[in-house]
């Protein structure tokens, strides 16, 4: 995750295969928006829009689509640009 002034950015959550399902994702993702909290006013990030696992826990932590990039990934796969709006 970066943040630059008022805005973060994570540009990366992954957890291996064999160790999928057991809340990896959501206790990363917690604590990146912790971080962020405390100096963010938003969280922005990009999910490839297939990824439904993921934008389903996006979405479970306040995440709103707001807009698409065209073949983000590998010039193929559109990607759901996501925001989460912090209150402080």
């Amino acid at each position: 995750m970066n943040i630059v002034l008022d805005e973060a950015h994570i540009a990366n959550i992954a957890v291996r295969k064999d160790l999928r399902n057991l809340k990896i994702g959501s206790k990363l993702l917690k604590a990146l928006i912790n971080e962020a909290s405390t100096k963010a006013q938003s969280i922005t990030l990009e999910v490839n829009e297939k990824n439904l696992p993921a934008i389903c826990l996006y979405k479970k932590y306040g995440f709103e689509t707001l807009g698409k990039r065209k073949n983000y990934y590998n010039n193929q796969d559109d990607a759901y640009i996501m925001t989460k709006y912090i209150s402080k």
